[in-house]
């Protein structure tokens, strides 16, 4: 099928043809406000960043923050993460940034979460050797639906489980003023 293309047919440089240079490049899925994305794009230059955003509108708002804030290393995509990340080349993405998911409250809905065996696999597949998987959530439970999923993974081992202190989101914020514990872990490719 001419229209069908496999993984294998992806160009392995597809960063150097939207970024126009050869930084590592990191992925923050579901940027919510793009904060934590601008923020990581302007305190790092020696990297690219890029972002998937389910919502359109939520797109231009993030771009248009990237665009007021002079931000030339951050992109945001309008897509379906699960989606998009079967798309990307193997060992291609440096760090990924999962921070607040929708939990997906409603038993009926569970089936829409992101922490499931093959996202992780696709994450894995997609990370450069030594590369970074971080999960940041203030909903307990669903952080160990997704620890579990990570862990399970062969392809990644556990740096650290913990608190996250120093985030500065609008998530964030609203997290802690409800006394909420910010859940965070950082996986590697092995």
């Amino acid at each position: 099928m001419p229209n069908v293309l496999e993984f294998a047919e992806l160009p392995r440089d597809c960063w150097r043809q939207i970024f126009a240079d050869d930084r590592p490049v990191a992925i923050e899925i579901g940027p919510g406000r793009g904060e934590f994305l601008a923020a990581s794009a302007r305190d790092d230059p020696t990297r690219n960043f890029y972002a998937i955003e389910r919502s359109a509108s939520r797109t231009r708002e993030i771009a248009a923050r990237l665009a007021r804030a002079e931000v030339q290393n951050a992109r945001v995509i309008t897509g379906d993460a699960a989606c998009l990340i079967e798309w990307l080349p193997p060992a291609a993405v440096a760090a990924f940034h999962v921070l607040f998911p929708d939990p997906w409250w409603k038993r009926r809905h569970h089936k829409r979460r992101l922490w499931t065996a093959p996202f992780v696999a696709a994450l894995a597949r997609a990370l450069v050797p030594d590369g970074t998987l971080e999960m940041v959530t203030d909903v307990g439970d669903y952080f160990a639906v997704a620890q579990a999923a990570l862990n399970a993974e062969p392809r990644l081992i556990v740096v650290c489980v913990g608190e996250a202190d120093a985030l500065e989101t609008s998530f964030a914020r609203k997290a802690r003023r409800r006394g909420a514990t910010l859940h965070r872990s950082l996986h590697r490719r092995r």
